[in-house]
């Protein structure tokens, strides 16, 4: 007896067990619905309907008139216009004030019209279309025990006409269009309802982009960009495609995305782009108008030639606000990698030095804010030179060290010659920084390189010497080569006879030059390869000697006074007393084919004195001492006959 009595205990204690997990499974569903406000369940939850809201966006200009009836089924009239994503709708539960207006005799029509704007209490369910601008409300047919009625309120949102407020009274049927355009009911009861509120959308925004290199700020055309935005709960990214309709199409391929280049402004025209290039004074500029308020990314997708992306500005949020128009636009300013080289010679003044004087150059090239970018988890920058051409007139101090030994710096900062190599080739050569080294420079920052040269015995004064420089990155180099040049001076004298009516050229004159006018000036010495230098002595000095031709030919000089010393004059002439001022500058020596005439150095002859014994006089004396025998003959004679 006991036993039957324990037995109907424990029967009895677990019906009461199961009893209480079925409501706990029938209260779970309500619980997970105040988690997720799409979806309110009723007593029964089998008794539900889904909503489908079919948010289109139109401007303006393409609102159906008149507006498209709701038919409660899908319908193809709406296909041609693009879904909006972003909107709220809240549902509000007005079966009771409904039901009140009812029982005042009102119409149903009319009661769907008091209660079409009250929004009691809080939302029954919330959602938020999607990138489709597509959203499904679960919602209950019945409200204690009544069919049920509902107001559908669509949020504010920025740049959008908010639709009118929509009632949906259950049961829904069919609306079923006649022949002569009204709607009739029809006879079966819809579980799944499509609805299409309307509504119109500003797209009255305007972007303006300023591209931008990082070596002068100079305006870049040609760079590409595409624009995008993410839409709906699971941030489906969409890209603007084309035109139509009043409005920018989207579409999820990036591939096939509108690119927009740099030099042009976009518009919305008759279902396509309308395109205007920029003016050729405007550079760098890009305009993409008729944007709709929201928010959206910048990418840009290609460099210009010459111009390399940066990674931290390949992609640029920016946001279209409700006030944002053509006159006064959203700006955004991007930047990409360009390299600008200056070549210079730092401590010489002027251009004109000696052959063989040490020439300090100096090479910069700003480094790139992207130095420091991966491509696919690698360096982007793998190569970094300076790259040197130079004249075969101009030799490389090829030195580590010393007073004339290169350096290479980031800034003012030394880099470690074990960082980089210096390679020489015909006429030139190339400074590489490391691979591995090149992530460590400074991003905007100024690689410099300091260096010798100078000119070697293949130097003349018909011409300049040029050294360019350029940069090697793999990405950019300078489009405008800088160079430099230097150039040596000369002078051409020619020894004459001192008889202006002659051109007779002397041979024997020797010359050397001093540097000022006076007895304590230093002597000009040119070596075996030309160098030029300055010494103490005339024994150590170099001297000039003419030819037949007369000629005395000297270069490799810097502009500027000098002092040319006969030191051996031609046989028979007159030594010069004084030293003869020249000048050496861009104009003393002339070109290979218009070369400045000679400058005459003349020199006189030594005079003559008669010489003692000479055969005229014995002439002289001759015809003398005939006549003085002549005449004393003829005295003598006349005497004697006289005296006869």
């Amino acid at each position: 007896m006991k036993n039957k009595k324990g037995l109907k205990k424990m029967k009895t204690r677990k019906q009461k067990i199961w009893g209480i997990i079925a409501t706990l499974i029938m209260v779970f569903p309500f619980v997970l619905g105040l988690g997720n406000a799409k979806n309110v369940f009723a007593d029964d939850n089998t008794d539900m309907a889904n909503i489908i809201i079919h948010k289109k966006k139109m401007t303006g200009e393409n609102v159906p008139n008149p507006l498209i009836q709701n038919s409660g089924n899908e319908m193809t009239e709406f296909d041609n216009y693009q879904g909006l994503a972003g909107v709220t709708f809240s549902v509000y539960d007005v079966t009771t004030e409904f039901y009140n207006s009812r029982a005042a005799d009102t119409s149903v029509d009319d009661a769907k019209a008091e209660v079409k704007n009250l929004t009691p209490n809080t939302p029954i369910a919330q959602g938020t279309t999607d990138a489709g601008g597509n959203l499904t409300l679960n919602l209950p047919k019945k409200q204690n025990g009544k069919d049920a009625v509902y107001t559908i309120k669509e949020e504010e949102k920025d740049g959008v006409v908010a639709a009118d407020n929509m009632v949906v009274a259950f049961p829904v049927y069919e609306m079923i269009k006649q022949a002569d355009g009204s709607y009739k009911y029809g006879t079966e009861e819809l579980s799944t309802i499509h609805i299409y509120p309307k509504n119109v959308v500003s797209n009255n925004g305007s972007l303006q982009v300023k591209k931008e290199g990082t070596a002068e700020n100079e305006g870049l055309n040609g760079a590409e960009f595409i624009i995008s935005k993410s839409e709906g709960e699971s941030n489906t990214v969409k890209y603007i495609q084309g035109v139509k309709d009043g409005l920018y199409t989207w579409t999820t391929n990036k591939e096939d995305a509108k690119h927009f280049i740099t030099g042009y402004s976009y518009s919305i025209g008759d279902n396509q782009f309308t395109e205007a290039k920029n003016a050729d004074s405007v550079k760098g500029e890009l305009t993409v108008k008729n944007l709709e308020v929201g928010a959206y990314t910048l990418e840009e997708v290609k460099a210009p030639n010459n111009a390399a992306l940066i990674d931290s500005q390949t992609n640029t949020p920016f946001t279209i606000s409700a006030n944002s128009t053509e006159k006064t636009p959203v700006e955004l300013t991007i930047k990409n990698d360009t390299s600008k080289v200056e070549k210079t010679t730092p401590q010489l003044n002027g251009k004109d030095v000696a052959i063989g004087e040490k020439i300090q150059y100096q090479i910069s090239v700003n480094i790139p804010l992207g130095i420091a970018d991966k491509d696919s988890n690698v360096n982007k920058y793998v190569r970094f030179n300076l790259v040197d051409t130079h004249d075969a007139a101009l030799t490389f101090d090829n030195q580590t060290s010393g007073d004339y030994g290169y350096v290479l710096y980031d800034g003012e900062k030394v880099i470690s010659s074990k960082n980089y190599q210096v390679t020489e080739q015909d006429n030139g050569f190339t400074v590489a920084v490391n691979p591995d080294f090149i992530p460590s420079l400074t991003p905007g920052g100024t690689l410099k390189f300091v260096y010798f040269m100078h000119l070697n015995d293949k130097a003349d004064p018909t011409k300049g010497f040029k050294n360019e420089a350029n940069v090697d990155n793999g990405h950019t180099n300078d489009p405008n080569t800088p160079s430099v040049e230097v150039v040596t001076g000369g002078k051409r004298f020619v020894k004459v006879d001192a008889d202006v009516t002659s051109d007779k050229t002397l041979a024997g004159a020797s010359f050397v030059v001093r540097n000022e006018n006076s007895d304590t000036a230093k002597y000009l010495k040119i070596d075996d390869t030309k160098a030029v230098s300055w010494v103490d002595t005339k024994e150590n000095a170099t001297t000039f000697t003419t030819e037949d031709d007369g000629l005395i030919v000297i270069t490799g000089l810097k502009y500027g006074t000098y002092f040319l010393e006969e030191t051996v004059a031609p046989n028979d002439y007159v030594l010069l007393s004084n030293r003869i001022k020249f000048t050496v500058d861009d104009a003393s020596y002339g070109t290979t084919e218009n070369l400045i005439d000679a400058e005459k150095v003349p020199n006189k002859h030594k005079g003559t004195l008669p010489s003692t014994g000479g055969k005229g006089i014995y002439a002289f004396i001759a015809i003398g001492t005939i006549a003085v025998a002549g005449a004393v003959f003829y005295f003598t004679r006349g005497r004697k006959q006289t005296e006869a």
